[in-house]
């Protein structure tokens, strides 16, 4: 039988240009989809009431995020570290008896060498232990669904009971809360088939369901408020501010939504319902002569489980602001807040979220070589232990649980892609900065209703301006995190998360009470305590990758350093990769940083000269003379923004270089 580190044995290691061919295609679905549903949403703002939307978007997406994030965050991150580590394991002390609710013939069975099916005894203990295992990884996938229930019964009892007189005072308000969790427990119903999906590296499932979805949603609610304006007389008002049909336009939408999610995960995986279920279904096994019955494998269980606590302060950190508007803001405000929400997440949704969960997939992948010793026993000091042999004292010693050839190829390629991410990101933050605060005001004069200029949409979305940079920033350290923590990194980030939910608390009493910057100071906040999250990640990957690295590393019989295929990797980015963070491959050049510099002080002194910032200036925005002024502004811009990425591109020609050819590549 091959050892680990020969090319027979080693599992097939995903490639970074096969995720990142992934990564492009999901960010242009992802780039349409949003590009319709913006569409639609500049009539949808303008249809509804600042009221309405502050109570769709803020209090009900609150709630049906939280029955989400809160049933399926964990349990996805917990599989997604299980993938390749159920293929790993061998039985050794458990046997698996054959179980009526069990299919004893394994789909994928051990083969000979000339391709010819292996029959032994040992071949077939191996096949049923791996059924089995995807049967107990299987059951994990329910859990959400079992999740889902108990807080579907929970927490819109309780959004009721604490909700203000003037969001329960408009029409439909509790059939309203009832479809929005009818909505949820249909995303939910479809989250053992979006596991398996994400397991397989289906993403066109993920986003059909979810460019149908959305599109619907948004068709289905300005249809319903369209109709509605027609049917009632021009101002009609109902109590709260709103109008009659309004939140039931959003539900009706959010349900639409969750039916085609559902519907074509089902579609996608009806012919293959004996590889994922909604009910966990239990075994039989044989553990030291004794029968036991199990339904989870106790290892993923309590994997899962940290995972959603972690989620849940998580959540709370992510969501806090929203609960904090909801609860010190009227409704009128809160409207004014969803919408610079919505348009201050448009980048995020665009480019951030693709990217964050196709690089969670990918460093869950392939590094799961890396991290099986570490989930065995989590334990042990990861330092390399020098073992003298009593034969032959003048030799080298040892080093117990060196690394293999793979496992550094691994290493490495992880290392290189993960700097190439956060220095692209490095980029994108530079852009943002600059160029969206003085330009947001002539934006928002075209694109924002005059009604929602009154609230403090405007005032928000100049703070997020530097919020967007620090979540993507963020969304990439924490995917590696997550990708790679065993449990007691676990618990040390949850005792980290909560020290940042206390200084979010902090944050927000200085900034909105002390400071006096209202809702501003709650976007504020929060790009303070993502800015802690990120610091942690960051330092976490740091000292992951040098306690792996301590481990040593196995004497190679041929010279150089192999990838999993036994060849020697020609790629020097990854050959040359840092053993750590190194923060010096992360930071743009001093060419580039100068010249973003340069360009900032030009546009604020155009937008200072043509007075484009002003209260006024977005009331009185497109007449003659304020449209020249703006022309001549977003000229100078566009050859500021010019100069900036043509001298990224000059610093920067390798590397850009380096990920075109990864894209095109499979």
């Amino acid at each position: 039988m091959a050892t680990a580190d020969t090319p027979s044995s080693a599992p097939n290691a995903p490639n970074a240009f096969r995720f990142l061919s992934g990564a492009s295609s999901l960010v242009l679905l992802q780039v349409l989809t949003r590009v319709a549903t913006f569409v639609l949403n500049q009539a949808l703002v303008r249809f509804s009431t600042p009221q309405v939307f502050g109570t769709a978007s803020i209090q009900f997406e609150l709630l049906l995020s939280s029955i989400l994030f809160i049933s399926r965050e964990g349990v996805r991150l917990a599989l997604l570290r299980s993938t390749d580590k159920k293929d790993e394991t061998t039985p050794e002390t458990n046997e698996i008896t054959s179980s009526p609710k069990i299919d004893s013939t394994p789909s994928n069975l051990h083969k000979r060498k000339g391709g010819k099916a292996d029959t032994s005894p040992q071949a077939d203990q191996l096949s049923t232990h791996k059924a089995s295992a995807d049967v107990l990884s299987s059951n994990i996938a329910t859990l959400p669904v079992l999740f889902g229930l108990c807080l579907s019964l929970v927490l819109p009892m309780a959004y009721i009971w604490t909700a203000s007189p003037e969001s329960s005072a408009q029409p439909h308000f509790r059939l309203s809360i009832l479809i929005y969790t009818a909505s949820a427990m249909l995303q939910l119903a479809a989250e053992p088939m979006y596991i398996l999906a994400q397991q397989e590296l289906n993403f066109t499932a993920r986003v059909r369901s979810e460019a149908a979805g959305v599109v619907s949603r948004a068709a289905i609610t300005v249809g319903i408020l369209v109709v509605a304006e027609r049917l009632h007389p021009a101002g009609e008002k109902t109590p709260g501010g709103g109008n009659e049909w309004g939140l039931l336009a959003f539900s009706l939408g959010q349900l639409s939504y969750g039916f085609f999610v559902f519907v074509i995960y089902l579609w996608t995986y009806m012919k293959r319902s004996s590889e994922w279920r909604w009910w966990p279904k239990s075994i039989t096994m044989i553990d030291k002569g004794h029968a036991k019955r199990m339904l989870f494998d106790p290892v993923l269980l309590r994997l899962a489980f940290s995972m959603t606590l972690q989620s849940f302060i998580k959540h709370l950190l992510t969501e806090g602001d929203k609960f904090a508007v909801s609860r010190i803001s009227k409704l009128a405000d809160q409207g004014g807040y969803a919408v610079a929400s919505n348009y201050g997440s448009l980048v995020a949704r665009l480019l951030f979220q693709p990217v964050e969960e196709i690089t969670r997939v990918f460093f869950s992948k392939t590094l799961a070589v890396c991290t099986i010793e570490e989930d065995q026993d989590n334990t042990k000091k990861a330092k390399p232990v020098a073992v003298q042999s009593e034969k032959a004292s003048d030799k080298e010693p040892e080093i117990k649980n060196p690394l293999t050839s793979e496992q550094q190829m691994a290493l490495r390629q992880s290392s290189a892609t993960l700097h190439s991410l956060l220095r692209v990101q490095m980029h994108v933050l530079l852009i943002l900065v600059v160029f969206l605060p003085p330009y947001l005001p002539t934006l928002l004069a075209h694109f924002l209703p005059k009604k929602y200029l009154a609230t403090s949409a405007p005032s928000i979305l100049q703070a997020y301006a530097y919020y967007l940079p620090m979540m993507s920033i963020n969304g990439i350290v924490e995917a590696f995190a997550f990708s790679v923590m065993s449990a007691n990194d676990v618990k040390r980030q949850a005792r980290w998360l909560f020290v940042t939910s206390i200084s979010f608390g902090l944050f927000v009493w200085l900034f909105c009470e002390k400071l006096g910057q209202g809702d501003a100071g709650l976007v504020a906040a929060n790009t303070l305590s993502l800015g802690m999250r990120a610091g942690w990640a960051l330092w976490f990957a740091d000292q992951w990758f040098n306690r792996i690295w301590n481990r040593g590393v196995k004497p190679s019989k041929t010279e150089g350093d192999k990838n999993a295929k036994g060849v020697v990797p020609t790629d020097s980015a990854i050959a040359q990769a840092p053993k750590g963070i190194s923060i010096g491959e992360i930071l743009p050049p001093w060419t580039v940083l100068l010249v973003f510099m340069i360009s900032r002080e030009v546009i604020r002194q155009s937008q200072d000269r043509h007075d484009l910032h002003s209260n006024l200036f977005l009331q009185d925005a497109k007449n003659w003379d304020s449209l020249k002024k703006q022309v001549m502004h977003v000229a100078v811009g566009g050859v500021c923004g010019l100069i900036c990425l043509l001298e990224a591109f000059r610093s920067q020609r390798s590397q850009i270089l380096r990920l075109f050819s990864a894209m095109r590549r499979k």
